[in-house]
């Protein structure tokens, strides 16, 4: 087989994607074992794998999901079914086969053996029956055809018509499908090989003319034809094949299998046919060929971009904010009315391209929500017990840079919804509830936030525990934990080192979990909030910028210098008179609405002598570890956008406090606090 190497990255994605569809479509299997239409998700995701590594040459991958299409063939067809153990089985081809796609130029370092011969035991077969005599695992499949099987060793040959007359007999259309290129279209090969597995999805490749490595040498004009065996209609395959761009005509009719002279026939038409285009005065004529051109320039909807380039152009029009602020500064502090209708323009403009280049790194929150059922359904076996997880809002969207950082998060807090908060079956029923727990994961839009929930319907959180499991950590006294609220003992699972478990596990025990949550998520610019009710559930809630590059900020005072205070975690400002403020154990707080609220001088944080201007006191009331704090500043100079650039932690790494830095219009640099981290 010719160099493949342009085709690895498609191959990449899409059999990722293959194989989300088959964990998703087995999890559902696991509940409903006789649905057909998760039956037939199984076999077509594992048929177009089969298919597609074949034509690469992964012949173990090709192996074993061709395997995994006979096993479900069998179920589909109601001469077998899905039982516990055929499922087990299937979820360690499953976990396999993502292994050899992560690097499948050595997939012939797997051995699947043993899963072939259980494929085969589930299926009813010998092992003897699964591969003809000479061919093992690991031997590449022939060029150009599918792995035994189906109609992979069929050939459109006088002496072998019997065959397809043989599959006829069996449901199965047989179809002659002749695709022709746009004139313009440079990438023939690459056009072809989307189409043949545009066509494969729906069926099986049987001949293709001329030779696959024909095709794929571009060795042909602009039309090629192809066999194929399906139990589509040919509207079906047309309709697949059009979805391809740069395709200017597709041909599919029923192939004529009578004799090698009728064929011979249709060839001869065909060339006549073809030379009577050529003579075609529209298609020699100079403008019809450019008509063509731009239709197929048209048709050109989407293109791959590298998550580099669009960090690079965030990066751009970060720079152009900063910019843009910089002259509205200016216009400003210089009485230069005349620039105002431009830079209201300006403003608009750099707007609109905020927007847009955001909203290309966006990305839907299922990309990260998918792969929790399958480690639920796996914790929940390990761990004996039944779980149910719900998931909501997959559609909500967020920047790809925030997406990769709030995976470990969240399945640090699902494994604790496993293990800490739902009980086993026995125990819920012990406590008149539904044997099966219930895990509820969903998002939801907030103004220029995105909030994630967690929640389980479990034991909750007993905070007369966790105080006992703080004092004999030694984390706190017990003189510290009485004075603890019980929402306060509850925050006590997001301190370092502390865990609730007596034994450690797999699952948890170590006391590394919740606090690395909690960092992570404040890293972001978020906030995480702890609800439990013992007996009850618990619930988590994570505040989640739309994205980190870009945020709003309270702009604020203190002792000359100017600092920014995320929106995320600004709860509201006011001004309070001095003489409200008290003093607790050496602390200043201040009575507001009934409540406590410590306050925070920031000029004596910073080291710097800060002034309050008259009798009365600024206070921005922010949230801290799950409670309100009110950090007392000079002035507020008002909400503003800001680029976030990242501190350099190779000089600032033991400085808490702040999350990173902005450029303000007049280009003097404000640091941006970080409110979790600055007592």
């Amino acid at each position: 087989m010719d160099d493949m190497s342009q085709y690895k990255e498609i191959y990449a994605e899409e059999s990722s994607e293959h194989l989300q569809s088959m964990n998703e479509a087995l999890l559902s299997l696991e509940n409903e074992p006789g649905n057909s239409e998760h039956i037939n998700v199984m076999f077509r995701a594992a048929h177009t794998l089969k298919g597609m590594s074949a034509t690469m040459g992964y012949t173990n991958i090709a192996a074993l999901t061709h395997a995994m299409e006979n096993l479900m063939d069998r179920v589909r067809n109601n001469e077998i079914k899905l039982d516990n153990n055929a499922i087990d089985v299937l979820f360690e081809c499953l976990d396999t086969l993502e292994k050899m796609a992560e690097e499948p130029e050595n997939h012939s370092r797997f051995d699947v053996t043993s899963l072939l011969g259980s494929l085969l035991s589930q299926a009813g077969q010998e092992p003897e029956d699964k591969l003809p005599a000479g061919k093992q695992p690991g031997v590449e499949f022939p060029t150009g055809k599918q792995p035994e099987g189906e109609l992979g060793n069929s050939v459109i040959c006088e002496e072998n018509e019997i065959n397809i007359q043989d599959v006829r007999k069996d449901g199965f259309n047989i179809f002659k499908v002749t695709v022709t290129l746009h004139e313009s279209c440079v990438l023939k090969s690459a056009r072809s090989a989307v189409a043949m597995r545009n066509i494969s999805e729906h069926g099986t490749i049987i001949e293709t003319e001329p030779s696959v490595e024909d095709i794929e040498n571009e060795r042909f004009d602009f039309e090629f034809k192809i066999i194929v065996s399906t139990k589509e209609d040919a509207r079906k395959i047309e309709t697949a094949v059009n979805k391809v761009s740069e395709i200017a005509k597709v041909d599919v009719k029923p192939l004529d299998t009578g004799t090698a002279s009728s064929r011979q026939q249709d060839e001869n038409n065909n060339t006549t046919n073809n030379n009577d285009n050529n003579n075609n005065s529209d298609t020699n004529n100079p403008k019809s060929r450019s008509t063509n051109t731009r239709a197929a320039i048209k048709n050109v909807q989407s293109v791959r971009v590298g998550i580099e380039r669009l960090d690079s152009l965030m990066n751009l029009v970060e720079e152009l904010v900063i910019c843009k602020i910089r002259m509205v500064q200016l216009a400003n502090t210089h009485k230069f009315d005349v620039l105002d209708e431009a830079l209201t323009s300006l403003n608009r403009v750099s707007t609109d391209l905020q927007e847009e280049v955001m909203a290309v790194r966006m990305v839907p929150i299922e990309m990260i929500f998918n792969r929790f059922p399958r480690m639920i359904r796996d914790l929940a076996k390990k761990e004996g017990k039944e779980i149910e997880l719900v998931l909501e809002g997959g559609d909500i969207e967020l920047d790809r840079t925030v997406l990769d950082e709030v995976g470990d998060p969240l399945v640090h807090i699902l494994r604790n919804c496993v293990d800490h908060g739902i009980e086993t079956a026995g125990e819920r029923k012990k406590q008149g509830k539904n044997p099966k727990g219930l895990i509820k994961l969903s998002a939801m839009r907030e103004k220029n936030h995105v909030i994630i929930e967690a929640e389980d319907d479990g034991k909750g959180m007993d905070p007369g525990k966790l105080r006992e499991s703080a004092v004999k950590k030694k984390l706190l006294t017990e003189e510290e934990v009485s004075r603890l609220t019980d929402e306060e003992a509850i925050n006590l699972s997001f301190m370092a080192g502390f865990s609730t478990n007596s034994e450690i596990t797999d699952v948890s025990g170590r006391g590394v979990g919740m606090d690395v949550v909690k960092t992570k998520i404040e890293s972001l610019g978020g906030s995480v909030k702890l609800e439990s009710v013992s007996g009850e559930g618990t619930k988590i809630t994570l505040i989640l910028p739309l994205t980190i590059a870009i945020t709003q900020s309270l702009m604020v005072k203190v002792s000359g210098a100017t600092y920014a205070i995320p929106i995320t975690n600004v709860i509201r400002d006011m001004v309070i008179k001095k003489e409200d403020l008290k003093t607790i154990q050496g602390e200043e707080v201040v009575l507001v609405r009934g409540e406590v609220l410590p306050i925070v001088r920031l000029n004596r944080i910073f080291g710097s002598n800060g002034h309050d201007i008259g009798n009365n006191v600024i206070v921005v009331v922010v949230e801290i570890k799950g409670s309100h704090v009110g950090l007392v500043v000079d002035e507020l100079i008002g909400q503003q956008e800001v680029i976030i650039k990242n501190l350099d932690n190779r000089f600032l790494k033991r400085v808490k406090g702040f999350a990173g830095a902005t450029i303000l219009g007049d280009g003097n640099v404000a640091l941006i606090l970080d409110v979790g981290t600055i007592l």
